[in-house]
């Protein structure tokens, strides 16, 4: 299921630059104390040494300028009505943020209140083997390597010949932790539409303590539609429950 809420309020939204974590800490507080709540939090799905939180959600849609503060950090300032996208094949998940999040007089941004204004169950496209997608949060793939006793991250970018192939690996791996079983015949290929890199859609984005390398845009992808349909839902790519990977088709 997908969703989009909206939030309206008397003052701008004032975040950090990098607000991904706080968007994040926002829906797990609207999950509650349950048992799932505290086993997406704390655990998730293991499939073999990674774990999958098999959720995602967009940026932040809405009017905003950027400030600087009095020490010099650089802040968003966003005007309300603002809505943002959240993403699962996970039911539970959805059920419990919408019903606690409908609960609730004031929702809370970093200390701020605002009212939710509408909750929108967003109607599935029909999923095809080829599809145009925009991203509406950065889509991230990369490795992890090592240089004698250094390790480092090298993030891919969608032109570099691998990219598609980790996007599908990982994408096996979800399908398997949400059906039970391995996808059958499966693609996976994507195509950005420009022949060269484009670095104008690169963004550096900061959770928490770590800078972290995605990139936006429009894309042709070609696929099954069962897994168009799951990266729909759990979103593209790596550290999608941190806010990367989410995507809407548009042709």
């Amino acid at each position: 299921m997908r969703i989009t809420l909206e939030f309206v309020g008397e003052k701008n939204l004032v975040l950090p630059i990098h607000y991904n974590y706080i968007v994040q800490g926002f829906l797990y507080d609207l999950m509650g104390d349950s048992e799932f709540a505290a086993f997406l939090h704390d655990e998730g799905f293991q499939y073999e040494k990674r774990k999958f939180k098999l959720f995602t959600f967009s940026r932040i849609e809405g009017e905003f300028k950027i400030l600087t503060d009095s020490k010099g950090q650089k802040k968003i300032s966003i005007k309300p009505p603002f809505k943002f996208t959240v993403a699962s094949p996970l039911d539970e998940f959805i059920f419990d943020i919408s019903k606690n999040a409908l609960k609730k007089e004031y929702c809370h941004f970093n200390g701020q209140k605002f009212i939710l204004n509408s909750l929108n169950i967003d109607n599935p496209p029909v999923f095809k083997n080829k599809a145009r997608i925009k991203f509406i949060s950065p889509v991230v793939m990369y490795t992890t390597l090592r240089n004698g006793d250094i390790k480092y991250t090298y993030y891919y970018s969608p032109w570099d010949d691998k990219f598609s192939l980790l996007l599908l690996n990982n994408l096996l791996k979800k399908y398997e932790l949400v059906h039970k079983v391995k996808a059958k015949d499966p693609y996976f290929k994507l195509y950005p539409l420009l022949e060269k890199e484009d670095r104008r859609y690169s963004k550096m984005i900061k959770y928490k303590n770590v800078y972290v390398k995605g990139w936006m845009g429009i894309y042709d992808v070609e696929t099954t539609p069962e897994l168009l349909e799951l990266a729909y839902y759990t979103g593209l790519g790596a550290k999608n429950s941190q806010g990367f990977g989410c995507f809407e088709i548009i042709g």
